[in-house]
C-alpha cells in the first residue's frame, strides 16, 4: 500500500495534448501540487505535452515506476496491465469506468483484468475510481481539477464515490480543516475499505479516519481492524432503503447490507456513524480539540435564544450542566456589565461584553474539577449595511479566539466552539482559529458528544488494560 500512497514515481497512461483529456488533467493536478516524485506519460502516438515525452507503451518506459494510473478505454486495460506486470510494476490505480458496474461485457473485462493482476502479483485502485491522493507529498491522481489551497493535515477518507470525496474535501477546505490521505475506491475490484483502513491505522500522518460506503462485502474482518485501531473512525452508509439498491450497484457495483446488522457491527468496532452526509467532514475536526472525558458540560453564549436551543440538544445527548457554586457565581457576576442577568449553567454572556473578561470566564469555567469542557456559542451581529460585521461577535475579537486555543492546550479541556456568521466572517475565524469553528449550535453540540463518545470509550478501554495488566 505504500506504493500507492508513497509512490515516488508514476507513470499516466492515457496521457494526450488535448486540452479535453482527462489523464492530462491528472498531470496538470500533479504540477499543480508540486508532486514531488517522478513523472512518466505513456500515449501510443508519442510526442509531447507539457513539456513530458509520450513513450509509446508501458514496456518503453525507462523504469519500472511506482505507480500507473490508467485511463484509457475499458477493453483496452487488461492489455496494458499485461504491460505492467512485465514491465515489473506492481501498484496501479485503474480510473476507467466500463467493468461490473456498466453490464455483462463489463463483467467480462473485470475477470480479465483480475486474472492478469493476478498472474504478475499487481494490486491495484478502481477501476471506476478516482485514485489516490497524498497531501503531503503532492500526489494528487482524480481526473478532476483538485485547487491545491486545502490545508494538510491529518484527516483521511476513503470514499466509494469520487464525486462525494470531492465535496468532502471541499468542506474540508471551508473549515479550514487539513487532510492527508484520499482514495475514491471504485468498484473495489481488488483492495477494499478493508485494506485501506489496515493501511491508514498504520499510517502515521492519519490522525483521524473517515469512510463513505455504499456497502461492505467484508464486514467481520472490517470490525477486527476497526477494534484495533487507537484513532477515530467515522463513517458514512449510503445504500440502505431498497429504493436505492439498483442506482448504488450502477454507480460502483456495490451490493447493499443489512442496515441493522452493520449498524450494530460499527457500534462493536467503535465506528462512529454519522447520520448525515455533511457531518463526515465537520465532526472528523472535532478530534482536534481535547478529549471531553465526561458529561458534565457549560454551556456559554451570549445569546438567550441559543442557549435554549443548545440546551435541549444537549439533552438530547446526555450532557449535564452542574451548578456553580456561590463563589464562582460571585467571580463572574464581578464581570457583569449592568447585573441584569442571573448567573447560572447554562450561561448567558450577553451582559458580559469585553472580549477579556469573557475570557477570564471561560478560564474560570475550564479551571473546575466539575466541568469536563465547555460548549460556546458565539453569534454575529449585523452591521447597518446588513452585512456580517467582521469584528463585531458580540464582544468577540481574533485575539480571542487565539486565547481560547491556548486556554484548552493549557487546561487540556475541550471549548467546542459554534459561530453562527455569514461566510465571509467564518472563513476568516476560521484560518485564526486553528481548531473547529460549527457554523450551527445543534452540530456543535452534537460534534461534542461525538468527542465524549470517543474520549470516555478509549478511556474504559485504557483502564481496562491497566485492570489487566496490574490483576
Amino acid at each position: 500500500m505504500e506504493r500507492i500512497f508513497g509512490a515516488r514515481s508514476v507513470a499516466l497512461v492515457g496521457v494526450s495534448d488535448k486540452p479535453e483529456n482527462l489523464a492530462r488533467v491528472v498531470l496538470e493536478n500533479l504540477l499543480r501540487w508540486g508532486y514531488r516524485g517522478r513523472i512518466f506519460c505513456v500515449n501510443p502516438r508519442g510526442g509531447k505535452v507539457l513539456g513530458f515525452t509520450l513513450y509509446p507503451s508501458v514496456t518503453d518506459l525507462p523504469e519500472a515506476v511506482d505507480l500507473a494510473l490508467i485511463l484509457i478505454p475499458a477493453p483496452a486495460v487488461p492489455e496494458v496491465v499485461e504491460e505492467c506486470g512485465r514491465k515489473g510494476i506492481g501498484r496501479l490505480a485503474i480510473s476507467t469506468g466500463g467493468f461490473d458496474e456498466l453490464d455483462e461485457r463489463g463483467e467480462s473485462l473485470r475477470e480479465r483484468l483480475v486474472t492478469v493482476a493476478r498472474r504478475y502479483g499487481i494490486r491495484f485502485v478502481g477501476p471506476n475510481s478516482l485514485a489516490v491522493i497524498n497531501a503531503h507529498t503532492g500526489l494528487c491522481l482524480p481526473f478532476l481539477e483538485v485547487p491545491p489551497d486545502i490545508p494538510k493535515g491529518g484527516i483521511s477518507l476513503v470514499t466509494q464515490s469520487g464525486g462525494i470525496g470531492m465535496d468532502f474535501l471541499s468542506r474540508l477546505r471551508e473549515m479550514n480543516a487539513g487532510f492527508s490521505k484520499w482514495v475514491s475506491v471504485g468498484n473495489k475490484t481488488d483492495l477494499d475499505e478493508v485494506d485501506y483502513l489496515e493501511y491508514l491505522g498504520r499510517d502515521e500522518e492519519t490522525r483521524v479516519i473517515c469512510l463513505y460506503l455504499e456497502d461492505v462485502e467484508r464486514g467481520r474482518e472490517l470490525v477486527q481492524v476497526a477494534s484495533g485501531l487507537r484513532k477515530p473512525i467515522l463513517a458514512f452508509k449510503a445504500n440502505v432503503m431498497p429504493q436505492t439498491r439498483q442506482s448504488a450497484r450502477s454507480h460502483t457495483a456495490a451490493l447493499a447490507n443489512d442496515d441493522h446488522v452493520l449498524d450494530g457491527a460499527f457500534r462493536q468496532a467503535g465506528i462512529i456513524r454519522v447520520d448525515r452526509l455533511s457531518r463526515l467532514a465537520t465532526f472528523s475536526t472535532v478530534f482536534a480539540l481535547p478529549p471531553l472525558r465526561g458529561n458534565r458540560v457549560a454551556l456559554v453564549s451570549p445569546t438567550g435564544g441559543i442557549l435554549v436551543v443548545a440546551s435541549d440538544q444537549c439533552a438530547r445527548r446526555g450532557f449535564e450542566f452542574p451548578s456553580f457554586p456561590p463563589s464562582l457565581v460571585k467571580e463572574i457576576a464581578g464581570r457583569l456589565r449592568a447585573g441584569v442577568v442571573k448567573i447560572a449553567n447554562p450561561l448567558d454572556l450577553v451582559d458580559v461584553q469585553r472580549s477579556d473578561d469573557r475570557l477570564f470566564v471561560i478560564e474560570r469555567l475550564l479551571q473546575q474539577d466539575f466541568i469536563d469542557g465547555i460548549i460556546l456559542i458565539l453569534v454575529a451581529r449585523l452591521t447597518r449595511m446588513g452585512e456580517m460585521a467582521t469584528s463585531g461577535i458580540l464582544g468577540m475579537s481574533e485575539d480571542m479566539i487565539l486565547e481560547i486555543g491556548r486556554l484548552m492546550e493549557r487546561y487540556r479541556k475541550p471549548v467546542v466552539t459554534g459561530l453562527l456568521a455569514g461566510s465571509e466572517v467564518l472563513r476568516k475565524m476560521r484560518r485564526v482559529a486553528g481548531f473547529p469553528l460549527y457554523d450551527d449550535a445543534e452540530d456543535a453540540v452534537d460534534a461534542a458528544a461525538v468527542l465524549r463518545d470517543y474520549s470516555l470509550r478509549h478511556k474504559l478501554a485504557a483502564e481496562s488494560s491497566l485492570v489487566r495488566a496490574t490483576g
